[in-house]
């Protein structure tokens, strides 16, 4: 069954957030935090957030998905970000406090057949670039992506 890459991103985004959902609070008590000002709060965030992916990933014209493909590439990537205010890498008054560090690689996981849609794992580091670190951390982790054009 060959299914658009909008529909594969659709679909992978609602799996992955009921998964993460799932292993952080248990469904028997969905209902009970959903239902608190937070979980309320946080139950639109995610609705918001899978519409408005959900929309811009149908907005390009759909064409039919050809046969995709597993573990196509894996890259590394290093960044640097700075922030308007204090980075929450960096402890304040140290010799720069807005630079932040970024490194990571990906390994794809899952790439359509028309190229659009990706889902990746990832381990990603943050730090503060030249100040003293305050809160870097070092994560695993999974992200989806669906490409508007590609030239």
């Amino acid at each position: 069954m060959n299914l658009p890459s909008s529909v594969q991103f659709v679909l992978a985004a609602v799996a992955l957030v009921l998964i993460i959902t799932a292993i952080v609070i248990p469904p028997s008590k969905w209902i009970d935090y959903f239902k608190t000002r937070t979980g309320l709060g946080v139950l639109k965030g995610i609705i918001l957030a899978l519409v408005f992916g959900a929309a811009l990933a149908f907005v390009p014209k759909l064409f039919a998905a050809e046969s995709g493909m597993f573990f196509k590439d894996a890259s590394v990537y290093l960044g640097l970000d700075h922030v308007k205010k204090l980075s929450p890498q960096c402890e304040r008054g140290g010799v720069d406090e807005r630079w932040t560090s970024n490194l990571g690689m990906r390994v794809n996981i899952y790439q359509s057949g028309d190229e659009r849609f990706r889902t990746n794992a990832k381990y990603t580091h943050h730090s503060c670039m030249l100040g003293e670190d305050s809160a870097g951390y070092d994560a695993i982790g999974v992200e989806l992506e669906y490409k508007f054009w590609s030239r």
